[in-house]
This record gives structure tokens, C-alpha cells and sequence, in this order.
């Protein structure tokens, strides 16, 4: 098990606001999911793709962007964004 208790929403709200608006972490994490979410787009755009490639690139692309829009739902300072968090 990498930690020994799960952290909260809560608890993962506040560790993202104590990162605090203006934190590179924000641009870096934006980075990497923006790169993979290019790579998927890429993928799915190829005429000769497979219908399995065609359905892994579009689990892929729905994955990330729900990721990205969860990240932003927790950061305190969002300005609006749907949110996905459930209270």
C-alpha cells in the first residue's frame, strides 16, 4: 500500500489550496495530462486505427479530462467550472 490512509476530500481540497493559485505544480500537472490527452486525440484521428485502438483512445480521452476537470473542481480558488465533487 503506497499511503496508509486514504485522504479525503476534504483533506485532498485543502492540500491542493495550500499548493496555493499560483504554484507551478498546477502548470506542470497541466502539462503532463495535456500531452497525454495530444497523444489520444493524435491516435483517434489515424483513418487506419482499429475499432479496439479507436475505443482504448476514447476511454483514454474521457479518463483524462474527467481527471483534469476533477482537479480543477478541488482547487478552491476555480471560477465556473461544473463540478463533479459530490458533498
Amino acid at each position: 500500500m503506497k499511503y496508509p490512509k486514504l485522504m479525503t476530500q476534504d483533506e485532498i481540497s485543502q492540500t491542493f489550496n495550500e499548493q496555493g493559485e499560483g504554484s507551478k505544480l498546477w502548470q506542470a500537472l497541466d502539462s503532463i495530462i495535456d500531452n497525454n490527452l495530444l497523444s489520444a486525440v493524435s491516435e483517434i484521428s489515424d483513418p487506419k486505427i482499429s475499432a479496439e485502438m479507436l475505443s482504448h483512445c476514447s476511454g483514454r480521452i474521457d479518463s483524462l479530462t474527467t481527471l483534469k476537470s476533477q482537479i480543477e473542481d478541488y482547487k478552491g480558488w476555480k471560477n465556473g467550472k461544473t463540478t463533479y465533487r459530490k458533498s
